[in-house]
């Protein structure tokens, strides 16, 4: 299954930047040509072994910047079969969750990229991510089905949280991909309309704790674990190959925390074979994170913030509960899909 940050090395920006969003045209004959050979350039030299492809959020099958992408796609596979270098394209396709949903158009696009040449598909899905309900697990669960037809690896970018492991556990993806403490879900705003200067602001560390599914911002964390000494054993981390002096470790080294949780969360499921899978997810993950917000949640925090927060969530993991374990009853698993290869063996390790 994927590990977040370690399925692939991308390089999909170009050595200069537009005050502007790219238009079509600015990827026609010779144009396209050199942006493909210079990226295609770049990856060779950083020894990366996979390439992501050029892509847009498209708004139908009938999007212009479709048939651009794979297009480019096209061109790029050229430029490394011209160059020799062993990597592998990845086409990142990006869409709304509407549109997903939608068993005609999602078909169509699929149809649409039985041409464009490439290793693995990675799917972005705007909304949908750590914050995902169960009625859109659902939904992208039956969704992924119809990807595995192409019978290549796909995985599930900018996914996180409880849904994240979902869609593993129920064989909609092979692999997932999220930033360490951010970018857990698709927000494609970024993405319709440039980017004014001088406004925004970088991404902060935050703090995860996996009992709760939950990520926090420090202050939040602090305010957590000086609510109760047993919200602080039942939350705090224990395992000692991740962090040896518990919570202070985890407010100090968020991110090696993170990642190395989120790591063996992968792997526990990973071992648990396909065919007791999703009934293991709801038991194991599921269920245990749902009644231990429900038990921190009526506990006073002295953040009302985190106070309200938490509170939503026992309601949305209630709901989510429901809806999971009616997916495991009624769900055929009619097929899974195929998962990425590890960078080792990529490179023949």
């Amino acid at each position: 299954m994927g590990f977040p940050g370690a399925l692939t090395e991308g390089l999909s920006a170009l050595p200069w930047g537009l005050d502007r969003h790219h238009n079509v045209t600015d990827f026609d004959g010779s144009a396209g040509q050199q942006r493909a050979a210079l990226i295609v350039e770049s990856a060779a030299t950083n020894g990366c072994t996979q390439l992501l492809g050029p892509t847009h959020l498209l708004n139908s099958p009938n999007d212009p910047w479709l048939r651009r992408d794979i297009a480019m796609m096209s061109r790029t596979a050229d430029e490394i079969a011209r160059s020799g270098t062993d990597l592998d394209l990845i086409y990142p396709l990006a869409v709304p969750m509407r549109l997903l949903r939608n068993a005609v158009e999602r078909r169509a696009i699929i149809a649409a990229l039985a041409d464009a040449p490439c290793a693995a598909i990675w799917l972005k899905v705007e909304n949908f991510g750590d914050d995902a309900t169960g009625e859109k697990v659902a939904a992208y669960v039956e969704a992924c089905r119809d990807f595995h037809a192409r019978g290549i690896p796909l995985v599930g970018d900018h996914v996180g949280g409880l849904p994240g492991l979902g869609v593993l556990a129920f064989g909609a993806v092979g692999g997932i991909a999220h930033g360490v403490t951010m970018q857990q879900s698709f927000r494609a705003s970024a993405w319709r309309r440039p980017p004014v200067e001088g406004r925004g602001f970088g991404p902060s560390w935050r703090v995860y704790v996996p009992q709760l599914d939950v990520l926090l911002k420090p202050k939040a964390a602090q305010a957590l674990f000086a609510a109760s000494p047993k919200i602080r054993a039942m939350c705090g981390c224990r395992d000692t190959h991740c962090c040896p002096h518990g919570v202070r470790d985890m407010m100090g080294h968020p991110a090696r925390h993170a990642i190395y949780q989120r790591a063996r969360e992968i792997e526990r499921l990973n071992g648990v074979p396909q065919s007791v899978r999703t009934a293991h997810y709801l038991n194991q993950n599921v269920r245990k994170v749902s009644d231990d917000v429900a038990q921190v949640a009526v506990f006073p925090i002295g953040d009302d913030v985190l106070a309200k927060s938490l509170q939503g969530k026992q309601q949305e993991m209630s709901r989510y509960r429901q809806t999971i374990a009616y997916l495991v009853e009624t769900d055929e698993a009619a097929s899974v899909a195929v998962a990425p290869s590890r960078r080792q063996a990529r490179k023949g390790g």
